[in-house]
Order: C-alpha cells, then structure tokens, then sequence
C-alpha cells in the first residue's frame, strides 16, 4: 500500500484509514500523539473556543502576543480540530455522526467527569457498536476509586514514583515533568490498538479502561521484584544509595570535568555485563596510570559481593572519583560506547537536541509553524519503520479550523 506526498509515492503508515477521535485535556492527548504519528487521522473534538489545555503553563508567547502553551504544542501536532457543544442536541448529533465514522476514541478524567464519559460513550456505541471507546482515569473503573480526584502528582506517589526519588533523609520528589499522565496516554494508545486488532480479527467493539496508577507501576522496573528476590524494600536515593535493595550505600551519579554521569562500577548485580563494564574501566584506569590495591581487593559484582564492608566500598569510589572526575563527558561517552561500560551522560535539555546519534539518526524533525510565527524540533522518529514509516508532522491545529472539511467528510465516509 502506498500514500502520495506532492508527486512522489511512499509508503503508507501503519494506521493509514484510521480514524480516532480525542477528547482531552492532557493524557489523551499523548495517546493520540502516538496513533497520529503512526499515521491515523486524529480529529480533536474541543469545546467552542478549544481546549483549557491550550493555556496550561508553562506557555510559549506567539508573535501576536498570545500564549500557547509548550505541552499543547507538544503533543498536538499532525492532528485536526473540529469545535462542538456536547452540551447541545445540535453538538451531540454531530458527535454522534463523527463516531460512526470512528475507529478509536480517546478520552481523560481532565476533560470528562464519568458521567459525561459515560454519556457520550453510550451515544459512541449506540451509532457505531466496533468502536473501541478509551478512557483514561487516575485508578480505573470501579467503586470507591473511580470518583477520587487525582493530580499528576499523587498519581506518581501512589504508583510508587515518589517513595523512590530524592534522599533519604528528605522528604520524596516528584518528577519534573507529568509522567504520569504522559505513562498513561502512551499506554492508552497501545491498548486502544490491541482493542482495535480485535475488531480487525472479527471481534466486537470494546471500552478500554485505562488507570494511570496501575502504568505507572509498570515503570518502577526491577523495583517490583525487589522483595521477591531478595526479601528487602528498595529505598529512594539519590547519588548514593542502596541500589536494588542492597544493604549497601554504593555511588551512582558521578562528577566530571563538565557535567555528570550515570554509572554503577561496583554492587548492584548486573550480572556478566555489569563484570565486563568494570573490568573495561580497569583496564582504561590501568592506562591512565590510575592504580590502588582497592580496584581488585574483592570481586565487586560477584556473589559475595553483599559480604563487602562498607568502607571498602567507599574506599574504591574515591579511586573510581578521581578518575572520572579528570574525563570529560565526551571522552567517558565514546570509550564507553567502544568498550561497553555501562555508563550514561546525565544531560540537560540542550545537551539531548544537540547529541550527535540522535541528530545522525535523524531523530528530531523541523516543523515551520507559520501561522503562529515557530519553527520547532521534534522528537519525532521514535521509531524507523521501513515499511510503514511514522507520519509526517505538521503543525498543531487552531480551535476548530476543520469543522466544515470534517462534517463534508462524514457524510462522504458513512454513505
């Protein structure tokens, strides 16, 4: 199957002739971010005037003095707009003739309280029973939870984030950016799709119930199993800490010449690779004329490695500092890609749009917004996909620019 760009003939996407409807404020935005970007036409069904989310700080200041905020733009681009009344008969037909030329559609707590989700799903499902109708709450379906207000913040502590960031000795830290409703639209949008699968198969249409708090869960890692293996709790820490529940303090965030980076030299497990990684760095040590007697005094990732002193374990993370701290994050990064150490940059905003493999790779696309005066870089090639590559971006829509294109285009679909 193949699409056309001007004259020139391309693949079509994964999702070409999908259609998914959204209803968001900020979740189900991500996940029809992510089914756009795999080539379903995602038609955002706002409120007249468009979304509150349009205003959601922190906001980018447009060339004709308004705002615009930077999660919108984010997450918004490559999608249509169509502006509808839901409190209205004349809107509710509207949207009733829009899901039955729908596949998907996508909706958050932000944006629709549980009754009026449950409302409008029932007029979905009534005009188009294989329409996989997904939405996003802070805990689920179910009694008593389904009516608990929830912000992005207690969805991260009550998923666990939070009982895992910051020091010890001080109280948890959220993360920065809302991770947890970013978590649960990127879930959503595969959910939806497994959802979909179904109907293609010859299964019937189905609601996907999507609870923020169970995906952030799914992120904590090996933090879930800590207490199986080794019987003990993961604790937070922050640049030294008891890593994957040992009952040892080792180093994990580093200082060098311009930055930090992330590295576990010694304890934690890791297994074979975590042994051939400390054995690199030994071997560069050795080079640079970094010798002690701690380096080689115990086998560091081996089995006994939970019978080590502390002190021995502070005393070779001020070997292994000392070290580091004369390298630069260039030169750590390119011997460690060489050689496999499992080392990582800790990098600021700049530093991720400036690296080299993702610039090569061709991971951020340019998008020239003239209409609110931006020229913006994606992140945009999350995933090279030879036969049915990801959708081209373009800029996110103003309130309700394709209502009379879209409601032409219903008629047409559902003849």
């Amino acid at each position: 199957m193949t699409a056309q760009i001007g004259d020139k003939p391309v693949p079509a996407c994964a999702l070409a002739g999908v259609r998914v409807l959204e209803l968001s404020y900020f979740a189900a935005a991500v996940a029809g971010r992510t089914l756009s970007s795999l080539g379903a036409e995602v038609i955002k069904i706002e409120p007249p005037g468009g979304e509150l989310a349009r205003l959601r700080s922190p906001c980018a200041r447009l060339e004709d003095g308004s705002q615009l905020s930077y999660d919108w733009l984010a997450f918004n681009v490559g999608k249509r707009s169509v502006c509808i009344d839901l409190d209205t008969e004349q809107g509710l037909a509207a949207f009733s003739r829009l899901t039955a030329s729908a596949d998907i559609v996508v909706s958050d707590f932000q944006r629709l309280s549980i009754e009026e989700s449950n409302r409008l799903a029932a007029i979905a499902r009534s005009a188009n029973p294989k329409m996989i109708w997904t939405e996003i709450l802070p805990f689920g379906r179910g009694e008593p939870y389904q009516s608990y207000p929830a912000t992005d913040t207690i969805l991260q502590a009550l998923g666990g984030h939070l009982f895992l960031n910051g020091d010890i000795d001080r109280p948890p830290v959220r993360i920065g950016v809302p991770v947890a409703l970013v978590q649960g639209g990127v879930e959503a949008a595969s959910a939806a799709l497994m959802a979909y699968y179904h109907v293609v198969r010859g299964g019937p249409g189905q609601r996907v119930d999507i609870s923020i708090q169970e995906c952030i869960v799914w992120t904590l890692l090996n933090t879930t199993m800590a207490w199986q293996i080794l019987g003990l709790t993961e604790m937070r820490g922050g640049a030294v800490r008891k890593e994957r529940a040992n009952r040892f303090y080792t180093r994990l965030v580093w200082h060098c010449l311009d930055g930090y980076v992330f590295f576990g030299p010694v304890g934690g497990g890791g297994g074979a690779a975590r042994e051939k990684s400390y054995a690199a760095l030994l071997k560069w040590m050795r080079e640079d004329g970094f010798e002690d007697e701690i380096l080689t005094r115990h086998e560091w990732n081996g089995d006994k490695q939970f019978d080590i002193p502390q002190e021995d374990y502070d005393a070779v993370t001020a070997v292994i500092s000392r070290f580091i701290s004369s390298k630069s994050t260039e030169r750590l990064m390119t011997r460690a890609v060489a050689e496999r150490i499992l080392l990582a940059p800790i990098s600021a905003i700049r530093d991720v749009f400036e690296n080299e493999h993702f610039c090569k790779r061709g991971f951020y696309e340019l998008i020239d917004d003239q209409t609110r005066g931006l020229t913006l870089a994606y992140p945009a090639r999350w995933a090279n996909l030879s036969a049915t590559p990801l959708s081209p971006l373009l800029p996110s829509p103003s309130p309700g620019q394709d209502n009379d294109l879209l409601l032409e285009r219903v008629e047409t679909r559902t003849a």
